[in-house]
């Protein structure tokens, strides 16, 4: 508290003789919507020779207020960059009315012409709030037939592998939430299923506040769908077709009527992704040393299909009924067909086979979702009921086929060695959540609320090798296990808002109480947690002059562990390889601080972030080796923490009304300690990304997009990978009012892009590269229906588009 006085009183104004000036306020919204406007540009101009007086920017609300002004008659100028300028004329500041509320300002998304051709201007790309980073998709070209982790892959801090997987400022571990609600499937499993086509924007939150969940160490990113806002019939079909067997379509419709807004959809993706790889193993035991080497070629399976729809029902301006639904079939795959030899040094025997691995996870599901919302008289005072529940039965296959041969690779052997897992069973959720808000004084708000989610898992696995003598399938016992998992979780949490001078802030505090029981039903071995957590967080903004401002964040997060890391018995892999699951395992908690300064340019804006982040009980998955079999066992394990101290940075210009330049890029020190054993010690590494996408306006309806990517060797627990780096190619050709168009997308152009990592330990070493497909080429044709704009009333404005 002493801390955030002292804060208050740094911003404070010095006592002086107000009594020749006055002050201007007002609020911008934008005209269709009625949404506010945030950090547009409120300027005070002299009449008498158009010089700029003073002036500002509005707050989060859309809010501004001018202070200081000199007596005197004044127009203002209000600009945002996607909108029209707008002027208001004959104001005076005077002793008898220094105070000039001008209400609520109207902003019109602006239409400019250009050698006779419409050209809609456009959001920046990436924006930025009290407490989160928002991407617009609607920027990107290569948004066409592509998935939010193409999206992703151009933000700062954000790496995706060659398989899909994404982290955040070097972790895995975010939650994903789809219009601010849980998804069904979870991280990168979820992104991979979104086409970027239905996305409006995307929200990263890397210190959320105290009203969200607080899993995920890394933060929330928070996926915002189309929704049409104006009344109306909208749409919008994409049909895509790639190199290598990728196929993708999806299809949304929006109508909106008086008090009814209806929408509904599907999507559906047939996709391959191959692959070569080599990986170069050695193990140590007593005075010999054992090498496996392996080459071949892979691959990455994604397909499946979802529908979803749903209907909102505004019996009056106060009151909302929300109802939605969703059903996904989706699977996943991975190939390995790999040509292996082993041998050992004193020289032993040789060995040559062919490892043909096949994997198909399964994700058939539903969800149901109602809310209600409520508004009362003021400004942020509303009370709102959520409800959600999913159910969903998932499968993981295994069927592999391993045959001797000779140093040629042809098979020696009539009846190869089969083997085949199954790991399957249903999982549900069921959520509930209440939430109320009110202001509180001029510019202040209190939220708080309740919230409860239960999650309930069965998970069955069994392993069987093929008997050729007794033409059967024989169960292996040692692998076979039945598992119940399941969680509670009840939270409360508040929080105070308010804006003292120019320093917003925002401070809150959530309690969690978590009851959580795992129980391997056919041996009896249970694990039992009962816990009561807290999780604070505190952000700041202040505005400086009309063009700066700076942000201060703090939250405390949790990553608990899944249900797989705490299953206490051993799941096959692979011929070498074994999991061990961990159900003594703690979670993660990690206290996240970061700094950011914006500063809004003409035409653009730069932004500088830094933070710190510190996680405890790090989780990682520790690999040692049975030197009397050779086999390699991952058992997952509580490090001591992990630090990551960083910087990144981004900076958007357009610089002429036909090119666009986005550069970001991030820097940051990585440190893993594990001290908890005697073998433990620190890994450190300095690592650092860069992106840079440039924009062309070849013509009116003719766009080119330029990707280009860097990012550097990182350090992990017993490993390290290598550094990557590629560049992409777009074009986008509109047609028939811009309401048709194709966008032709080659990923890759160079061929540069490949993973390399290493894993060691005291006694084995494993190198591994993939090289994915090269020169990947994706062709997308898509159709908007009425371009996203609404019905024409009789006699009235027929509104913008969407």
């Amino acid at each position: 508290m002493l801390l955030f006085m002292g804060i208050l009183n740094a911003f404070g104004d010095n006592p002086e003789n107000s009594s020749d000036k006055g002050k201007i306020e007002g609020k911008v919204v934008n005209k269709e919507e009625k949404a506010p406007v945030e950090f547009a540009n409120i300027l005070i101009m002299n009449p008498a020779d158009s010089s700029m007086v003073t002036g500002g920017l509005t707050d989060m609300n859309g809010e501004f207020q001018i202070k200081d002004v000199p007596i005197g008659e004044y127009y203002v100028v209000i600009n945002f960059i996607g909108y029209e300028k707008k002027m208001i004329s004959g104001i005076s500041v005077n002793r008898q009315n220094s105070s000039v509320d001008l209400g609520n300002i109207d902003l019109k998304l602006s239409a400019i012409e250009l050698s006779g051709a419409e050209i809609t201007a456009q959001r920046m790309a990436v924006e930025y709030r009290l407490d989160r980073k928002i991407v617009n998709v609607g920027n990107d070209l290569d948004a066409a037939g592509s998935s939010a982790v193409d999206v992703l892959e151009k933000v700062p801090s954000i790496r995706v592998d060659l398989s899909g997987e994404v982290s955040l400022r070097g972790s895995s571990n975010f939650t994903v939430l789809i219009d601010g609600k849980p998804s069904v499937l979870q991280g990168s499993e979820a992104l991979q299923q979104i086409p970027a086509s239905t996305i409006e924007n995307i929200e990263i939150i890397t210190n959320p506040s105290v009203k969200y969940d607080p899993d995920g160490t890394a933060g929330i990113i928070n996926i915002k769908l189309k929704k049409n806002k104006l009344d109306g019939l909208a749409g919008v079909v994409n049909v895509t077709a790639g190199t290598g067997h990728k196929y993708a379509s999806d299809l949304y419709l929006n109508y909106k009527t008086g008090k009814f807004n209806l929408y509904g959809g599907f999507d559906w993706n047939d996709r391959v992704f191959p692959n070569e790889g080599t990986e170069n193993r050695e193990t140590y035991s007593n005075d010999t040393n054992f090498y496996q080497n392996s080459t071949g070629t892979g691959g990455w399976l994604r397909n499946g299909i979802r529908l979803k729809g749903g209907v909102d029902f505004t019996p009056n301006d106060n009151t909302t009924w929300s109802m939605g639904a969703e059903y996904g079939d989706f699977g996943f795959g991975m190939d390995s067909y790999q040509n292996v030899s082993q041998f050992s040094n004193p020289q032993g025997s040789s060995r040559y086979y062919i490892n043909d691995d096949q994997r198909r996870f399964t994700r058939n599901f539903y969800s149901l979702n109602g809310s209600y919302k409520r508004e009362f008289a003021g400004e942020n005072h509303q009370l709102t009921l959520f409800g959600f529940y999913s159910n969903r039965d998932g499968t993981e296959r295994q069927d592999k086929k391993e045959y001797d041969t000779d140093s040629n690779w042809n098979s020696i052997e009539s009846d190869p060695f089969l083997l085949r897992t199954d790991e399957s069973g249903p999982s549900k959720q069921f959520r509930v959540e209440l939430d109320y808000s009110r202001p509180v004084g001029e510019k202040g708000k209190i939220e708080t609320g309740y919230h409860f989610r239960n999650g309930l898992d069965h998970e069955d696995y069994i392993l069987e090798t093929f008997d050729y003598d007794a033409s059967a399938w024989l169960r292996d016992d040692n692998y076979t296990k039945y598992t119940v998992f399941e969680r509670d979780i009840h939270a409360i949490y508040g929080s105070y808002a308010n804006q003292f001078k120019t320093l917003e802030y925002q401070l809150g505090l959530r309690g969690e109480y978590t009851y959580r029981h795992l129980e391997i039903t056919n041996t009896g071995e249970t694990s039992l947690v009962d816990r009561f957590d807290y999780f604070p967080s505190i952000h700041l903004s202040n505005h400086f002059g009309e063009l700066n401002q700076v942000m201060v964040s703090y939250s405390r997060r949790i990553e608990r562990p899944r249900g797989y890391f705490l299953e206490p018995y051993v799941t096959y892999v692979d011929e070498n390889t074994r999991r061990i699951g961990n159900p003594d395992l703690l979670p993660e908690y990690t206290d996240s601080y970061e700094l950011g300064y914006l500063r809004t340019l003409d035409a653009g804006n730069i932004s500088v972030d830094l933070y710190y982040r510190k996680t405890d009980n790090k989780i990682a998955s520790i690999s040692t080796l049975d030197t009397e079999t050779g086999i390699i066992y991952n058992r997952f394990e509580n490090l001591n923490n992990d630090k990551s101290l960083g910087i990144e940075g981004t900076y958007i210009y357009d610089f002429t009304k036909w090119f666009n330049l986005n550069l970001s890029g991030s820097y940051y020190n990585y440190q893993l300690d594990d001290k908890t054993s005697e073998s433990g010690g620190t890994l450190s590494s300095n690592n650092w990304d860069a992106r840079m996408i440039g924009a062309f306006k070849i013509k009116a309806n003719t766009r080119l997009q330029l990707n280009l990517a860097y990012e550097s060797p990182t350090v992990e627990a017993q490993g390290s990978k290598e550094e990557s780096y590629w560049a992409d190619f777009t074009i986008r050709q509109d047609l028939l009012n811009k309401n048709f168009n194709i966008t032709l997308k080659v990923s890759d152009v160079f061929k540069t892009r490949k993973e390399r990592s290493y894993r060691y330990g005291d006694d084995f070493y494993i190198y591994q590269t993939r090289q994915p497909e090269a020169r990947l080429v994706m062709l997308t044709l898509s159709y908007r229906l009425n371009n996203f704009k609404p019905r024409p009333d009789k006699g009235g404005d027929s509104g913008g588009e969407m």
